[in-house]
């Protein structure tokens, strides 16, 4: 038997590396369906609401009404989301249903409880990442002065921040694993693929090798480094990576 073809879980539990964690409330409140252009159906109770990015929408069961709102446009339009945000709200006597699917082809759904211990109730994410969300979720922005992590450390100057206790939905693609770092734990990234992670932790750049390894190593000049404490969330291939193979190769058209 070849080494692909046994169990690759020690390895990955080795290397402090786990796949995506669903974390599962006491009460089902939400269920992820497919591996690519993943779905997300969100239970809402009567007179609860779900917020969502606008086109997001796939279907909503009667009784569930949807609004748009402006509040904290500016941040929003700053952190890479539209201005307006859409409520769906749950308006009838029962349980209702709204069914929010990624605006971005072959896009997956990631869950993050932003009261779990390891988050600390504020994420830091890529631009852009937030999808939907319920319970108390907050979209703002956080800026990174620092001139070489805002040109080289491939977040930006103008971060997404999203706060709060409650469940936050991230659109991503490719493979997303996590890793909960120890304090003053650090882990070398790429600067392409980091999707979000714990406001706890400290970003920052690593040379990518000699002056050889930075003009033909095919990493740039920096890598991307995280310290803990807290959680990191990484992707194997970001949005623009995965729209500019498409446009490469003639098959993505906007």
């Amino acid at each position: 038997m070849s080494s692909l073809d046994k169990d690759p879980k020690p390895v990955l539990e080795a290397s402090g590396w786990n796949k995506l964690f669903v974390p599962q409330p006491t009460i089902a409140k939400y269920a992820i369906t497919g591996y690519e252009s993943q779905i997300v159906t969100v239970s809402i109770n009567n007179g609860d609401s779900v917020k969502g990015e606008p086109g997001v929408m796939m279907y909503l069961t009667p009784g569930m009404t949807q609004r748009a709102s402006c509040d904290g446009c500016f941040e929003r339009l700053c952190s890479g989301e539209e201005c307006c945000v859409m409520n769906f709200i749950n308006e009838q006597g029962g349980n209702g249903y709204v069914a929010m699917t990624p605006n971005f082809p072959m896009a997956k759904v990631v869950p993050i409880d932003l009261s779990s211990p390891e988050v600390g109730g504020t994420l830091i994410a890529q631009q852009g990442a937030f999808m939907a969300s319920y319970g108390d979720v907050r979209i703002g922005i956080s800026l990174d002065c620092n001139f070489l992590r805002c040109c080289c450390a491939g977040t930006g100057l103008v971060r997404q921040k999203i706060e709060g206790s409650g469940t936050v939905f991230l659109a991503a693609t490719g493979t997303i694993i996590q890793k909960v770092l120890a304090p003053g734990e650090t882990i070398i990234i790429d600067t392409n693929c980091i999707l979000a992670f714990s406001n706890s932790c400290q970003l920052d750049l690593k040379r990518a090798g000699g002056i050889l390894g930075m003009v033909g190593g095919g990493e740039g000049i920096f890598n991307t480094t995280l310290t803990g404490p807290g959680l990191c969330f990484v992707q194997s291939m970001n949005e623009t990576t995965f729209r500019e193979a498409l446009v490469a190769n003639k098959i993505y058209r906007r």
